[in-house]
């Protein structure tokens, strides 16, 4: 009989695990249910107000921390052999794992909540009842044995990449326009400019001037200055709605390039792009290089330099007020360099082809494979699940 894994989303669960929710470990199944949280916030999210003031609570309040406390007394269901928190704490007395990307999921992007709960942060994660602490990159992890005594639970601290499902279908090359691929996520409004979106408008304007085989399509939300300053340009195509994931699919899958040269790490994005064989150019920030290698898989460009406290982790600052008023000034070096590897792959098609597939097989068989985050699940929920408290 297989072992029941209860998922606690944080506020709603990320797209990008419902894929890996529907492949579980052997001898195991997931019971995922839609919280009151998630019916709500979904709707929400497609407000990009509604994100902007989540990001402004943030500051106020550690909302990332009184979510879980105020769950404490919660009923999960009957049966459960562990709880999978997905980037928060569990006040349960229960056996649970968490999963994280920062330390930040704690109490969100202020500095102060983590300095002020630190303490009450390290002793839920040193309790008996918190079995495993799961990582998906080295900088997260590095970013909580840099901010939390670990001294009474390093020990339970593992990796365990994120993935993607492999894709069923015959990568084509038409031999006409390359196609350039931009793509931000459609319930995250109002980050355009945080996903490195103008970055890419401007690196496309200087592609034009030497290549007329070049096309570029951006699936987001976008300012309308700038909708409008670039509508007009030819070779521009704007998806701004809410696109099916099939739809989008073929987006991916009928590209040649992944762009990503924005401020943070769009994991999903750059999986799904690996997945489909696409090569991707993309800014060295965050966990980015963890994803990408550089010259095999992809290629890397430096980050932005107006940015001087750049944040080195998403523990803070990153949606700062001071972060976003900087973001609005494009470092003319990011476009250029852009559109400097963007030209190295135009030019030479053996080697978009062949990092194309170095990233797929990363997905199919590699490090970022369902079988290899199973294999690493499995260890960690056989762990967690046969410890004796």
């Amino acid at each position: 009989m297989n072992k029941k894994i209860y998922v606690e989303p944080p506020w709603k669960i990320p797209s990008g695990y419902r894929e890996q929710l529907s492949r579980p470990p052997d001898g195991y199944e997931f019971l995922v249910s839609q919280t009151f949280s998630e019916r709500t916030i979904t709707p929400a999210s497609k407000l990009s107000f509604s994100y902007s003031a989540l990001n402004r609570l943030e500051g106020m309040i550690p909302i990332y921390l009184i979510k879980p406390y105020l769950e404490r007394f919660k009923n999960i269901p009957e049966g459960i052999d562990l709880t999978y928190s997905i980037a928060h704490l569990v006040f349960r007395k229960e056996p649970w794992v968490v999963e994280l990307e920062t330390v930040a999921n704690f109490t969100g992007a202020s500095q102060k909540f983590l300095k002020k709960y630190g303490g009450l942060i390290e002793r839920v994660l040193a309790s008996k009842y918190c079995k495993k602490i799961i990582f998906f990159n080295d900088v997260g992890m590095k970013s909580v044995l840099q901010n939390l005594d670990c001294s009474k639970f390093e020990h339970k601290m593992e990796r365990a990449n994120l993935a993607v499902c492999k894709k069923d279908f015959t990568k084509s090359f038409t031999g006409k326009s390359i196609k350039l691929l931009f793509v931000n996520s459609a319930n995250n409004l109002g980050y355009f400019d945080l996903k490195g979106g103008k970055e890419v408008l401007e690196a496309f304007t200087i592609l034009k001037k030497k290549y007329d085989n070049i096309e570029l399509v951006i699936r987001s939300d976008i300012p309308q200055p700038l909708k409008k300053e670039y509508e007009g340009m030819e070779n521009i195509r704007f998806i701004e709605t809410v696109v099916t994931r099939e739809l989008l699919e073929r987006e991916y899958q009928s590209a040649d390039i992944y762009l990503a040269p924005g401020y943070t790490t769009p994991i999903w994005a750059i999986l799904d792009a690996m997945s489909c064989e696409l090569p991707v150019v993309a800014t060295d920030v965050w966990c980015t290089s963890e994803l990408v290698e550089d010259n095999i898989t992809g290629l890397l460009i430096e980050k932005s330099e107006v940015f001087s406290n750049y944040p080195e982790s998403l523990s803070w600052n990153t949606f700062s007020p001071q972060f976003w008023r900087t973001i609005q000034t494009v470092d003319t070096k990011v476009p250029q360099q852009l559109a400097n590897k963007i030209g190295m792959l135009i030019e030479n098609e053996e080697l978009r082809r062949r990092m194309g597939k170095a990233g797929r097989h990363e997905i199919e068989k590699g490090k970022f494979s369902i079988d290899e985050r199973n294999r690493r699940l499995k260890k960690i929920f056989d762990e967690a699940t046969l410890r004796k408290e």
